[in-house]
């Protein structure tokens, strides 16, 4: 023990030091911090509870980070239709084109088409976002878990484009021959051919609407013309279809991406309101405490001084 005796008055002026001190650290901490819990010892229940709301904030963002990357797989595939659109067309217009023209530009308007066709089956292929392409196969899919409910999940199942199978109703060209080949060639004769005709056709050149041309008849490459520009326009319309179903898909998974942020934020909002600080009132909290301080020191020095007269006057 200090054989040392203070006065009351010290006493006392060195209590309220040490509550302002106190008072001032914790003031202090809070400035610095930004909040008025900072773990459990400063509020048990406001701090697991602000905790649970964090924790299920993150949660959510987590979640949504999942749906934004969702978005972009499908706005990949909607990018890659919306330029199929164009090739169909030009499509149609190159089979528009050589119909009753002279026999080069029908040669020619054949390579045309052939290359247009591939090219269409080479940008469907290439329409895949970290490897998944909802494009090229039926057995794709793209499945976004909107949170931990088993519920809140949804799928978008792939379609098969360019498809390599005949008879298959998902592809562009959906007759009972393959449309394209497996290194993205057109068959010609599954896009513009028709039962009715004789043999396999490779080219506008054996079709002529003003004479008989080999084994197909001009009655024949006349309706061979029509059957296919039926076909191609079934296919814009096909297309066009899916590229609607794309455009919702999109719009849905967008509208939970902004709900999630949304959400986030709120359940975010709500474990600020149990942890953070007035900052405004901390400061001045934090003026006055200064204040208390230099007063009692001065307190202090004044009581010292006092006792030092006191001294004087017993010599």
């Amino acid at each position: 023990m200090s054989g040392i005796t203070l006065t009351s008055t010290q006493t006392q002026t060195l209590q309220s030091l040490t509550q302002a001190s106190t008072l001032f650290n914790t003031t202090q901490e809070e400035l610095n911090t930004g909040k008025k819990v900072n773990s459990a010892a400063d509020d048990a229940v406001a701090y697991f509870r602000s905790k649970s709301l964090y924790d299920r904030s993150s949660q959510i963002l987590t979640r949504k980070a999942n749906i934004d990357q969702s978005i972009q797989s499908v706005q990949a595939a909607l990018n890659a239709t919306s330029a199929v659109d164009g090739l169909l067309k030009q499509l149609q217009g190159v089979l528009e084109g050589a119909r009753g023209a002279t026999l080069s530009d029908r040669v020619s308007a054949t390579v045309q088409f052939k290359n247009i066709a591939q090219q269409l089956a080479q940008l469907v292929k290439d329409a895949s976002y970290q490897g998944l392409n909802l494009l090229t196969s039926t057995s794709a899919s793209l499945t976004t878990q909107f949170s931990e409910r088993t519920a809140a999940t949804f799928t978008i199942h792939g379609y098969s484009f360019a498809s390599t199978a005949a008879g298959n109703a998902n592809s562009l060209f959906t007759g009972s021959a393959i449309a394209f080949k497996s290194d993205g060639t057109l068959n010609f004769s599954a896009v513009v051919a028709s039962s009715g005709a004789g043999g396999s056709i490779s080219g506008f050149s054996q079709l002529n609407l003003s004479s008989s041309t080999g084994s197909v008849t001009a009655s024949e490459a006349a309706v061979i013309f029509t059957q296919s520009d039926n076909r191609l326009s079934a296919a814009i319309s096909q297309n066009q279809a899916l590229t609607a179903a794309l455009g919702t898909n999109v719009d849905i998974l967008q509208a939970r991406s902004v709900f999630s942020a949304n959400y986030a934020a709120t359940l975010s909002a709500g474990g600020d309101k149990l942890t953070l600080a007035d900052l405004t009132v901390e400061a001045a909290n934090s003026q006055a405490l200064t204040l208390r301080q230099q007063i009692g020191i001065q307190s202090l020095s004044v009581t010292g001084t006092q006792n030092a007269s006191i001294l004087t006057l017993l010599r």
